[in-house]
């Protein structure tokens, strides 16, 4: 029978060993309830605090003609969701988190950029992440699918932290903001009313939803302002 690694740790090691992991379990789980109050806040300042819905001049009516439910306001919350929660796959280097709202090409991305931070031990964080404003900033129906830009106005700081040592590697602990534009898009055929159940539904916080996500993507994002 092959010997378990904590077998040639002295009763020291040990000890140290184990203070070492729940130190390392105490943080993740700092971190998951910071990104869920973050989250949480999100939504509520924004309804607290809204905005116009759409960018002047842009039109929703193709979108409400091929998909009759559509309406601006569920959307963009729909959307912060969504910002939050792939933000926070990214922090937690949980890709699982953002599978289902993420194209197949946007996953794949995702799960590279996380494989490469694990093996460099290279972490990239946004503390004190926040978003003042979520628009529409262009929507039409594309070969039949229904297509969504999202202006994300952020607020954040931006840290590369080494795993090992904790050291900032880049950047610092300096709020500052930028705009991201998200493109949404959605098959008006899919029925997602199941799907979106369980996610509402489920105990395991990472897979949570509070707000039905019909069946939208994002397909791509890019950051603005020239940041």
């Amino acid at each position: 029978m092959a010997n378990h690694p904590d077998e040639f740790l002295n009763p020291v090691e040990r000890v140290e060993e184990h203070v070492l992991h729940r130190r390392e379990i105490a943080e993740v789980k700092d971190k998951l309830i910071d990104l869920g109050e973050q989250e949480v806040d999100g939504i509520v300042n924004a309804l607290k605090d809204r905005t116009p819905a759409r960018l002047p001049g842009v039109d929703t009516s193709a979108i409400k003609q091929v998909d009759p439910e559509f309406d601006d306001e569920a959307f963009r919350a729909t959307a912060r969701e969504t910002f939050f929660k792939v933000r926070e796959a990214r922090t937690l280097q949980n890709p699982e988190e953002s599978a289902e709202l993420l194209s197949p090409q946007m996953q794949s991305e995702m799960q590279t950029a996380i494989s490469g931070e694990l093996a460099s031990h290279r972490h990239h964080l946004l503390p004190l992440l926040s978003l003042s404003d979520a628009v529409i900033a262009s929507a039409e129906v594309v070969a039949g699918q229904e297509e969504i830009g999202v202006r994300f106005s952020i607020v954040a700081a931006e840290e590369d932290v080494d795993d090992r040592t904790h050291q900032v590697l880049a950047g610092d602990s300096s709020e500052h903001s930028w705009d991201e534009l998200w493109r949404f898009v959605r098959d008006p055929q899919a029925h997602t009313s199941a799907n979106d159940e369980r996610h509402e539904t489920t105990l395991v916080a990472a897979d949570q939803w509070m707000v039905a996500h019909r069946g939208w993507v994002v397909t791509e994002i890019a950051r603005l302002n020239g940041a």
